[in-house]
C-alpha cells in the first residue's frame, strides 16, 4: 500500500463529490441485502450524499452520489 504521507508521490483516493469524505468500495451498512445497493460508501458505513435525480438521463428519485477520484495537486506539480 503507497504512503500518502511521502512527497512527489502520486496516491489517488475517491471521494463523494458532495462532502469531498473518502469513500470505500464497499456498500453502505444500512441498506438491505434485496435492495438495489449502491457499490460505495462513507468510511463509516453511511451512503455517499444523495443525487436527486435533477438531469434529464438520471432515474426518477433519491440515489447516492457515485465517487470521483482526487489526487493532490502536490502529487501533479514539481517542486
Amino acid at each position: 500500500m503507497p504512503d500518502r504521507t511521502k512527497t512527489r508521490q502520486c496516491a489517488p483516493v475517491m471521494i463523494c463529490p458532495d462532502c469531498t469524505e473518502e469513500a470505500r468500495n464497499i456498500a453502505p451498512t444500512a441498506w438491505a441485502l434485496a435492495w438495489n445497493r449502491p457499490d460505495y460508501s462513507h468510511r463509516d458505513g453511511t451512503e455517499l450524499c444523495p443525487d436527486y435525480g435533477t438531469s434529464p438521463d438520471s432515474e426518477k428519485g433519491r440515489r447516492p452520489l457515485q465517487p470521483v477520484v482526487f489526487v493532490p495537486l502536490e502529487a501533479l506539480t514539481p517542486v
